[in-house]
This record gives structure tokens, C-alpha cells and sequence, in this order.
């Protein structure tokens, strides 16, 4: 069967994602509703790291939004054991031809989308999207147990996105043939709102934060978790003090546990700490481009490693240079166009920082390739069209699944 040239175009895609709770991480739905009959399935709240959300409707106001109560199974509110109460998810109704589900295999909304195809719309495509990185052995026995609920879930799921290049290698020593796995991030950026600002702007921007123009500024965003390496960070920019001939700054903007720690330390080190709280959506352009670089030194755990980094194609898009440890996927999201060092080495991390630190022209060459990266690879409409392009591969070949 050949796919008409507008066949995507007629096509009803039912989005299920949690993460989509937020207006601002709608921004690749927002392509895929103007070429599909496009309906987004979301929780009406979700507990965050940083307290319970809301759905919120500030941005990609076009994007169509059904909203249902969640409930979770366990007392332990994890990212897995959710579902929505609804009798059919509005399926009987809409009748979509496919339908899309950001979350892991094994997870209670991917059982519900299935069941609820089966009942409702049965003539329908199953899209899985996943960021899980880490075998069963690498997890522990319960993800052990749970892979038996994966196993037979994978049957039915006509085709597989993952976030990472790892996703698809352990789908593939599954059994998964590689034909039916893609490796495309789940949010991507907006190119208008993540962009590199002029000199005066930047430098507004750095002044607001009480940063002053003869600093260097390293920064970081995102959680104050040990897993984050942010202690890492701490040290290694404590050691730059000592070697460099420049003022140094240390920018961290978020919240966590390991706040108060981070503070003690700094003061120890003898460095300047700037502490921000979480940054709004439209905030983080600001903030990232008051900074000189921007660090993710993020430590593996036995259960857990980097998934992505957003946080970098953010910084990249704004033309800061990125520097990454080798956790996860982090070597796959920088490329060439940033510094990595070994997850935990403080000192290959303070030789990177004073690369940066002592040389403009590294560092202007890595802003411009951080930039071309971002804009080649990690923007909405690319992200878009990339899942755009499955749709149509999904659609035309009808017994397209596992099983």
C-alpha cells in the first residue's frame, strides 16, 4: 500500500503524555496538530519534583487538550504507575488512527491505551515513546518483575520511539527489529524563545543576576540532587579559583535537597555562589544567556543515568557553550559541539572549565556549533516532522507491529 501524499493530513493521532501537562513542552504538538486531526490526552495535575501542577494553558494555545483525573495505583506516586479515569479516553468518539503514548512499556496509561484501543478503536496504531536507558539486570528485581508486563505489552505496539540511543540498543537485544525503533527526543526547542541575545541584552541579563562582565559565570539548572553532580561542580569551580586569573561564579538555578549542602561548600571553597529558584519556561532564556557556560555533571546511579539533558539544547540554542560528563546520553546530545569529561572527575571538569575560561575563541567556537547542532537537530518543527515521517511509515503498512 502506497501512503497518498496527504495521507498524514487526515490522519487522528490521540497523544497520551504526562509530561505535556505543561503548556510550554507542547511546542512539537503544536506542528503535529497543523498536519493531523490532532487531539492531546494529559492528567488534569501531576506531582512534579517541585510540588503538585496544574495544567496549565499559557502556551500553544492550539493545541487540542482533553484533561481526566489521574489515580495511581500505589502510595508511592511514580511516573509508571498512573492512569486516567476515564471510561475510554475519549476513543469511541474520536475513532484515531493512531494512537501516541509518551511513557515506558510497562506502564499502567500504556496498559490502559491498549485495553482501550482493543474495546474502543481497534482499527488504530500504537506509538510508544520511552526514555528508559537501563536493562532490567541494571534496575533491580522489581524492574525484572515488570519486564514480564513489558514483554507482553510489546506484542502489541506497533512502533517504538526512545529518547536515547541506548533505548534502542535494549529494544533491539529484545528482539525489537530496528526497523520499527527511532531514536528522537520527546521536547524539543523553540527557536524564538531559545536564541543567542545581543552583547547589551547579555549583559543586561548578567547585571539583573549580579553578575558583573569581568566574571566568569558557570552555571547549572535543574534539580539539587546528588545524581545532578552539582557537588562536583562546586569543587571543581572552587579549583578554577585557584588557577585562574578571572573572578569566578558559580550559577546554579533550581531547588532540591542538596541545597543547604551546596551553600556550605561553596562557602568552604571560598567561591561565589548565586542561588536561583526555579526558573519559569520563559525565564530559563535569561538566565542561560547571562552565563559563559553552561555545565550538566550529572553521576550515574545504580538505578539511574542521564536520559537526555534538555537542559543543554537549551543552552545551545542560545549559543552557550555546553560542557557534559559521559553519563547517559549526554556524549550524544553535545556531539562536537561541547566539552565532555568523565562522570565524578573534578579534575578533567576543571581542566574543561578553564578551557573555557581562559580561551574566547574556544569558547565562541563552541557557542556557534552549539547553536547549528541545536537548530539542525533539536527544535520543535524538526521533532515534529522526524515523528511526522513514522506516522506515515505506521500508517501504511496495516499488520505493522511486533506481534
Amino acid at each position: 500500500m502506497t501512503v497518498q501524499k496527504n495521507a498524514v493530513s487526515t490522519c487522528k493521532v490521540a497523544f497520551i503524555s504526562h509530561s505535556c501537562i505543561e503548556s510550554s513542552s507542547r511546542g512539537k504538538l503544536a506542528y503535529l496538530a497543523l498536519r493531523t486531526e490532532f487531539r492531546l490526552i494529559t492528567p488534569s495535575w501531576y506531582p512534579w519534583p517541585f510540588g503538585r501542577y496544574e495544567a496549565d494553558f499559557e502556551f500553544n494555545s492550539k493545541v487540542p487538550v482533553r484533561s481526566y483525573p489521574i489515580s495511581f495505583l500505589n502510595v508511592r506516586r511514580t511516573s509508571t504507575r498512573w492512569f486516567l479515569r476515564s471510561r475510554d479516553l475519549g476513543f469511541a468518539e474520536f475513532q484515531p488512527d493512531i494512537i501516541h503514548v509518551e511513557n515506558e512499556s510497562q506502564s499502567w496509561i500504556v496498559c490502559q491505551a491498549l485495553l482501550y484501543r482493543k474495546l474502543f478503536a481497534p482499527r488504530a496504531k500504537l506509538i510508544n515513546f520511552s526514555w528508559e536507558n537501563m536493562t532490567p539486570q541494571e534496575q533491580g528485581s522489581k524492574a525484572r518483575v515488570l519486564e514480564y508486563l513489558a514483554r507482553f505489552n510489546r506484542r502489541f505496539i506497533n512502533f517504538f520511539i526512545c529518547g536515547n540511543v541506548s533505548g534502542k540498543d535494549i529494544l533491539e537485544a529484545k528482539g525489537i527489529p530496528s526497523e520499527k525503533i527511532a531514536v528522537i527526543p520527546q521536547v524539543g526547542i523553540d527557536p524564538e524563545v531559545f536564541f543567542p541575545y545581543t552583547p547589551e541584552r547579555q549583559h543586561s541579563c548578567r547585571l539583573e543576576l549580579g553578575i558583573s562582565s569581568g566574571e566568569f559565570a558557570a552555571g547549572f539548572i535543574g534539580r539539587f540532587v546528588e545524581e545532578k553532580g552539582i557537588l562536583d561542580l562546586a569543587e571543581a569551580v572552587g579549583r578554577l579559583k585557584g588557577v585562574s586569573g578571572r573572578e569566578v561564579v558559580l550559577v546554579l538555578a533550581g531547588k532540591g535537597p542538596l541545597e543547604g549542602t551546596v551553600r556550605r561548600r561553596a562557602e568552604e571553597l571560598g567561591i561565589r555562589l548565586v542561588v536561583l529558584p526555579p526558573r519559569k519556561y520563559q525565564e530559563v532564556p535569561g538566565t542561560m544567556n547571562a552565563l559563559d557556560v553552561l555545565v550538566l555533571p550529572s553521576r550515574s546511579r545504580p538505578f539511574w543515568k542521564e536520559q537526555f539533558g534538555h537542559v543543554l539544547i537549551e543552552a545551545m540554542a542560545c549559543g552557550v557553550p555546553v560542557i557534559g560528563s559521559d553519563s547517559g546520553e549526554i556524549p550524544n546530545v553535545i556531539g562536537d559541539a561541547g566539552l565532555i569529561f568523565h562522570e565524578g572527575d573534578v579534575e578533567q571538569l576543571t581542566e574543561c572549565l578553564q578551557l573555557c575560561c581562559d580561551d574566547v575563541d574556544l569558547r565562541l567556537r563552541l557557542g556557534r556549533q552549539g547553536l547549528q547542532r541545536a537548530l539542525k537537530n533539536f527544535t520543535n518543527q524538526e521533532i515534529a516532522r522526524r515523528t511526522l515521517e513514522i506516522y506515515e511509515r505506521v500508517i501504511e503498512q496495516p499488520d505493522f507491529c511486533v506481534a
